[in-house]
């Protein structure tokens, strides 16, 4: 039976202390393989870094980002390296991603690339709900009842699932009226979502490519057009 793989992703140096707390979370779960750089990395490998944790971004069950001041390794792109791991995982599964930000504001200033990073991945309308931790302890806390939820979420939903079957899967959830019908239909260029409701049909088609790029965005103008159906 395969393990769960668990990415840890976050700057290095800066964040040791809670790497090794995050770390100890899951050091005792049989069934867990957690990956990523020190403190868990345990191997050396014939790829380049980037090409490696990428990867391992992509591969991976559950991707664990934390979020602290510094802005770590600048690419040419101007992404850093965790930025591009992050981009990675949220290509492969946007719902594979938990947020851990640290409360930088009580510990001085911060990289001006990391708070533009922070901003991206916890965008109201389209990143991710965040939780925010002032300690050691209390992000330990934080990581074990997110992943506890997580896990019995992905116990309900099965596994294989690409990033089209998880965008069906959640507007099917989500509901204008709690009695309305879903329909939804797979073409090559897009998605198409049907709702009946109160006696009328509501159609909405959300592009392919545009779900792939910005999957939390197109979930939030799902949203928005419920309420324009609703009135």
């Amino acid at each position: 039976m395969g393990k769960i793989k668990v990415m840890l992703s976050s700057t290095v140096q800066d964040l040791e202390e809670e790497r090794k707390a995050v770390k100890s979370v899951f050091d005792n779960i049989e069934f867990i393989e957690l990956i990523g750089v020190d403190p868990v990395n345990d191997s050396s490998y014939g790829i380049s870094s980037r090409m490696k944790t990428a990867k391992m971004a992509r591969d991976c069950d559950l991707y664990l980002l934390i979020l602290g001041k510094e802005f770590g390794l600048e690419l040419p792109s101007g992404k850093s390296a965790t930025e591009i791991e992050f981009d990675e995982a949220m290509r492969d599964d946007p719902t594979k991603i938990l947020v851990f930000k640290e409360n930088y504001e009580s510990s001085g200033m911060i990289d001006q690339r990391q708070k533009d990073f922070i901003d991206k991945v916890c965008n109201y309308y389209s990143g991710y709900w965040r939780s925010t931790f002032q300690n050691i302890d209390e992000l330990r806390q934080l990581v074990l009842n997110s992943f506890v939820n997580w896990i019995k979420e992905r116990a309900d939903i099965g596994e294989n699932l690409n990033y089209l079957d998880h965008f069906v899967r959640i507007a099917k959830q989500m509901k204008p009226e709690p009695n309305a019908t879903v329909c939804y239909k797979l073409a090559k260029d897009f998605v198409e979502l049907e709702y009946g409701f109160f006696g009328k049909t509501c159609i909405m088609h959300f592009d392919r490519e545009k779900v792939y790029k910005d999957f939390w965005g197109c979930i939030s103008e799902l949203q928005e057009q419920f309420e324009i159906w609703i009135g």
